[in-house]
Parts: C-alpha cells; structure tokens; sequence
C-alpha cells in the first residue's frame, strides 16, 4: 500500500508538469488567438486629424471661410469692439483711428480711407487675411471679397447686433475671443451698475431725456441706436425717454426738425449734440421757452466724442453723462 501510495505521487507530480508545459506551449504556439510579436508591430496607431486653420462663418451675403485665427485684420467697422477684445488690427477706417476714446489703443493702425471710401489699393497693400465691414454697397464688397475674405455686418439703424451685450459677444465669436468677450462685459456690467447707483435718489425715474442735435438752421432729434450719446442715457443708464421720444424715436432712431417744434420734442433734461458749433438758436424766444433751458437742465455734448456708439465709446459717455449729471445737481 505504501508503495502504491508513493508511486501514484510521482505520476501526479509528472502529470502536473506535462499539463503546465502543454499550457506554456499553446500560449505560444501559432494557433493561439493572442497577437505575436509580429501582430503586435502591425498595427498601426490612428492618424491625427490636421487641425483646421479656417471655418465656415454665415453672412448676410452667405457662408464665407474665414481664418479660425486670423492675424492680419482690417476693420471698417467695429475698431473699438475688436480693440476691447485684445485684437491689434493692421488696418481700419480713418474715422474709427480717431475715435478718441481709444486713441492710444489704435496707435499704429494704418488707415484704409475715410467716411466718403475705402482706399481699395491700401487695403491689397495691407495683405489681410480677414476684412470686417458694414458695407451695403454690393460693388464694393465684391472688391473687398476679391482681396481677402470679408465678413458683411449690418451697423446702425440695421444692426445685426442690438446693444453692447450683442455685439461685445458676436465680434468675439467672430474671432475666437469668447472668453474675452465675457471678461469685458461682466467688468462693463459692474460699472454700468456703479452709475446707475450714483444717480438713485439724484434723477428721479419720472424725469425724462431727450437729444437734440443744432445743424445750423436744422436740427434733428434721436433715439436709443443712432449715437450722440442714445445708448448711454436710454441703454446702459436706463433714463427715461419723453412719451413722444418713446413713441417716434425708438424704430426710426431719427427725425428732422424745425426750431418751432423742439419745445414737444425737448424732455426735462435735454442733451446737446452740436457740429457746428453755432448758438445762434440759443437766443432765441422759441428756445428761451423751452423748461430743461430755464432750469438749467441741458447739457451739451462734444460732436467729436458722442458720434460715436459703439461698446467702449458708450460705456466711457455714461461715465462723463453721469458725471454731468451729478455736477449739475450740485448747482
């Protein structure tokens, strides 16, 4: 028994081993599904897409392909807005560069012509990779397009971007300054909220405001998007337009007037847009009559600086308007 025992113990053993060896052999041997060596180095890993350099971006005049980070821009609209995102373009209109409200930041701008047309010879010359424009003339972005890729973006009565939250945001998609774009807001939102604090308590919300710009013999009165100081006072100050302002004003952005009517179109507070500079009206019974003049409550506005209406420049003209607005009520 105890011979037995012993040899049934060696033969185990022996069974063992071969089994082992049998196990080691097929996890080796070609018939198995796991790879060898040979496998292995011929798989190849998956190719990297190239990254893409240009996108598609939706105009008014159509999908245009565009530089996903373009270097060489040319701005005939929207300097200032480009500016406030960080972006230094090559080239912009004259009347943008003299904006001198950002006339340190566009120093060395070439200029690409002025109000009357754009200098289509210096724009070649300026080699840009992307144009920005508001141009309605359809033969003049024809030429644009010719040169570089040209983005179309209504302005004015027409704007494709309502208010400073709008275009602040659409010019930073645009470029690819998203992130920008929000840093500039949320530090014009906390100012904008300082002035309106400022003037609690000072303007009451039943006064009303009203633009009145001198052109001599004419004069015109505006709403809250067509610059002289609009989006200031009705936009980021949140001031209240006269009913008849609210009314008219505020879809067709501007009317003509003669010196007879400004008394119904003249609110509590009256601010002063003049281009020529002539006072000549002043003397008069027509403008003597008119209540903001008796109570000392109009305020004139410098034609070089309240042309303007575009994010930075509003921003900067709510400070100086509440600023006049505080001073005056010290008096």
């Amino acid at each position: 028994m105890q011979k037995w025992n012993k040899g049934l113990g060696l033969g185990s053993i022996f069974l063992v081993f071969i089994l082992l060896m049998t196990a080691c052999g097929g996890a080796n041997g070609q018939n198995s599904n796991t790879p060898t060596k040979t496998d292995t180095a011929s798989t190849e890993a998956p190719t990297a897409e190239p990254e893409k350099t240009t996108r598609i971006y939706n105009t008014v005049k159509g999908d245009v392909e565009i530089p996903v980070a373009p270097k060489r821009i040319i701005a005939e609209q929207y300097l200032q807005t480009i500016l406030a995102l960080g972006v230094k373009p090559v080239g912009a209109s004259e009347y943008y560069i003299d904006n001198p409200y950002t006339k340190d930041l566009a120093a060395g701008i070439e200029s690409t012509g002025d109000r009357s047309g754009t200098n289509l010879e210096k724009v070649t010359a300026l080699e840009p990779d992307l144009i920005i424009t508001a141009t309605v003339d359809d033969n003049t972005y024809e030429q644009l397009s010719k040169i570089a890729p040209t983005v179309v973006i209504p302005f004015g009565t027409d704007a494709q971007f309502k208010g400073v939250h709008e275009e602040v945001k659409g010019i930073g998609e645009l470029l690819g300054k998203q992130e920008e774009a929000e840093k500039w807001l949320a530090k014009y939102d906390d100012k904008i909220s300082e002035l309106r604090g400022k003037l609690e308590g000072v303007i009451a919300p039943t006064e009303t405001f009203s633009i009145i710009e001198s052109g001599g013999k004419t004069f015109y009165t505006f709403g809250d998007n067509f610059g002289r100081g609009g989006q200031a006072i009705y936009g980021a100050l949140q001031l209240t337009p006269s009913e008849i302002i609210k009314n008219e004003l505020m879809t067709a952005q501007w009317k003509e007037l003669t010196l007879e009517v400004i008394p119904d179109y003249a609110a509590d507070h009256v601010l002063l847009f003049s281009e020529t500079g002539s006072d000549e009206f002043k003397k008069s019974n027509v403008w003597q009559s008119i209540p903001a003049v008796k109570n000392n409550q109009v305020y004139e506005l410098p034609a070089d600086r309240y042309w303007y209406f575009d994010p930075v420049s509003v921003l900067a003209q709510a400070e100086e308007i509440t600023g006049m607005l505080l001073e005056r009520n010290k008096k």
